[in-house]
């Protein structure tokens, strides 16, 4: 089964829009940024050439039905300072594993194929690196290169996980700038950002609802930024292809409607009014497909 995601989903809810937002996962490295639009930047296809390293300790527990979600745990995909603790999906842990980009949107630009039916169940981890192995954990890079490593190993461990990537061309959106040319305020200089979830870039985001309705307040902004949040709401991924190298401030409201230059849930935030437009298109990639796993062995 393929990870497709259902129309459902294209009606987020501003609930689930204001969790996100307070939960700070847009701090979470933007795979927008990550990924090169021409040529895409494999890490799936590469991680089996990552040096192999482990946790020491590691808890897997399944998480109740009636459990509270959201969790402050929920969708992390950064490493503790000595270990990596979150609640995932299997389906996420492999994206943390052997996606090609690093972050919670991860899904986003990486299919999954061969899902198990049991793949929408939640699970808690708490794994612990060893204390010989505590510097390097702590210094490792941006692509959490240590993290995936020791991820493979959990899935390969405790869930039998074998699984091989496939070099494929997906479809995109690119974030370009329409001919009337942008329609963007420059941050100005010594402007103070206000108090609020931090972006990828160092930038704000700030959500209010206003009569039942989403106004989002983009502070300090880079392109990268507003791409990678275009790619949460859209139906493919969205790379910035603006040339813009700017901070901006903006702000727009969720419309009832979404825009009518593309198709009907390709985005639920249009960025017509900035001066900028979303074209289809389509970039190199990587489809994961698994060939055999099982439930995850528990503590």
């Amino acid at each position: 089964m393929a990870w497709k995601l259902s129309r459902a989903f294209w009606r987020f809810s501003l609930a689930s829009l204001c969790l996100i937002v307070g939960s700070g996962i847009w701090s979470a490295p933007a795979a927008a940024q990550k990924v090169n639009a021409a040529h895409g930047d494999k890490v799936g296809r590469d991680a089996v050439k990552t040096k192999e390293f482990k946790f020491e300790i590691v808890s897997i527990k399944p998480v109740k039905p009636e459990s509270d979600l959201r969790s402050p745990l929920w969708g992390n995909t950064n490493p503790a300072p000595d270990g990596y603790r979150s609640r995932l999906k299997i389906s996420e842990m492999i994206m943390v594993a052997y996606a090609d980009t690093v972050g919670i949107d991860a899904w986003i630009y990486t299919p999954l194929i061969n899902q198990p039916k049991w793949s929408d169940d939640w699970f808690d981890i708490d794994a612990r690196v060893s204390e010989s192995d505590l510097a390097a954990w702590q210094n490792q890079g941006s692509r959490h290169e240590l993290l995936r490593s020791a991820m493979q190993d959990l899935l390969k461990e405790r869930c039998k996980l074998a699984i091989h990537a496939q070099p494929t061309e997906l479809q995109d959106y690119k974030m370009v700038v329409g001919k009337k040319g942008p329609k963007l305020e420059a941050t100005p200089p010594g402007f103070v950002l206000p108090q609020g979830p931090k972006l990828e870039s160092g930038g704000v985001l700030v959500v209010e609802i206003v009569s039942g309705k989403a106004v989002l307040h983009f502070d300090a902004a880079t392109m990268g930024d507003l791409a990678s949040f275009e790619s949460r709401f859209s139906n493919r991924p969205v790379h910035d292809m603006t040339g813009l190298t700017g901070r901006y401030n903006f702000t727009f409201q969720q419309p009832e409607t979404p825009s009518s230059d593309l198709p009907a849930e390709a985005t639920k935030f249009p960025i017509n009014d900035f001066g900028l437009e979303l074209k289809p298109g389509k970039y190199s990639g990587t489809t994961l497909i698994i060939d055999y796993i099982e439930r995850p062995s528990l503590n």
